[in-house]
């Protein structure tokens, strides 16, 4: 995968986690998601108790991680 910011090469890897939440910034974490991910989503069908690898890439030159939020391994 190729870097947003500087167009080199990614090195592909994982992020172990329970889970992972993006949630805009005027809003707060919740226990379920519903609706449209613009309001917040958790990655994945994810337990907190179940450790799973979340795919991500990372850029040396930039110091950037990209997370696919379509999968998780």
């Amino acid at each position: 995968m190729k870097c947003g910011y500087c167009g080199r090469e990614m090195l592909r890897g994982y992020i172990p986690t329970p889970a992972i939440e993006w949630i805009p910034a005027y809003g707060k974490s919740k226990m379920r998601y519903t609706g449209e991910k613009e309001e917040g989503f958790r990655l994945g069908k994810q337990h907190f108790l179940d450790m799973k690898k979340q795919p991500a890439w990372y850029c040396p030159a930039c110091d950037v991680i990209t997370i696919d939020c379509k999968c998780t391994e």
